[in-house]
Formats: structure tokens, sequence, C-alpha cells
């Protein structure tokens, strides 16, 4: 079985330093993705969209990761990759205090050799495991390319 690892490969984007910020160029990625909006009066933790979007998206992940794993024909291992969100508002004003105006996608890469042909066996899969639902019929496999960035790594509150 071939083992892919991803983390240690893209350790420079997924690791950055916590004592300094640093510019990075992003390549262009692949990525499971569900968007969605946060309702009024909730926040990301108590947001039942978020929460089926989360569920949808790492569900999806797990299915395509072991169809890999688990096939006859040249079995690939990696890992699952970690969470990522992209968050902005349309209307209204940013307060980080009142977080139910957001929208948000919220994404996990994907290996290269992932295809839509994989993808759509994947969600077929996931849907007779889970039954079919909204979060479900949102998801996509799509490219993102973030390009140039400042990271750092936060830690606390």
């Amino acid at each position: 079985m071939t083992k892919l690892d991803l983390r240690k490969e893209l350790k420079y984007l997924y690791s950055p330093s916590a004592k300094k910020v640093e510019a990075v160029k992003v390549p262009r990625f692949q990525f499971a993705m569900a968007d969605g909006m946060i309702e009024k009066g909730q926040g990301p933790s108590s947001s039942p969209q978020f929460a089926e979007a989360l569920e949808a998206l790492y569900g999806i992940t797990y299915t395509l990761k072991f169809m890999c794993k688990l096939r006859n024909d040249k079995p690939i291992d990696y890992p699952v990759m970690a969470l990522e969100g992209l968050w902005w508002i349309e209307n209204g004003e940013f307060d980080i205090r009142k977080p139910d105006n957001w929208l948000f996608t919220v994404m996990i890469l994907q290996p290269d050799f992932i295809t839509q042909k994989m993808f759509k066996e994947a969600l077929e899969q996931l849907r007779k495991k889970r039954g079919d639902s909204p979060a479900i019929n949102k998801l996509r496999l799509e490219k993102f390319a973030e390009g140039l960035t400042m990271q750092t790594m936060h830690i606390g509150p």
C-alpha cells in the first residue's frame, strides 16, 4: 500500500510559527467544501447548519480516504487534513460578538488524485449510510488558490 503524507509534505503551510508572522504563497489545492450561513441568534458553536456542514464534510472526507485505502488496485493511505474555513458577511456590519450574519465555507484538503467521479461515488456511499440531507447535497470538490498570505500560529482564545 502506498502511503501519502500530506501533513509532512505541506508542513510549511500547516505548522506555522507561533513566534512570527510569515508571508507564504499558498498554491492551488483541491478541497471538499460546504457552504452555509450562521442562523440568527446563533454562533458557530451553536449553529445547526454549521454542525451539519461539518458532519457532512468529515463524512465525505473519511469516505474518500477509506475508498482509496481499501481499493484492490493500488491502494493509497493518507491522513485526513485539518479543517479550514472561510468567513465573510454580505449585509450589515462585521462584529465578532455577533456572528449571526456570518457566511462560511468549510473545507478539507483532498489529494490531487481524487477525481470528480470518485467524489460522486463517495457521495452515493455517504447517502446510503446516512440518508440524503441538505448538508450532503451542498458538498462539492473544488480547486481553491489562496495565493499570497500572511500566517502565524494563534494559541489561546
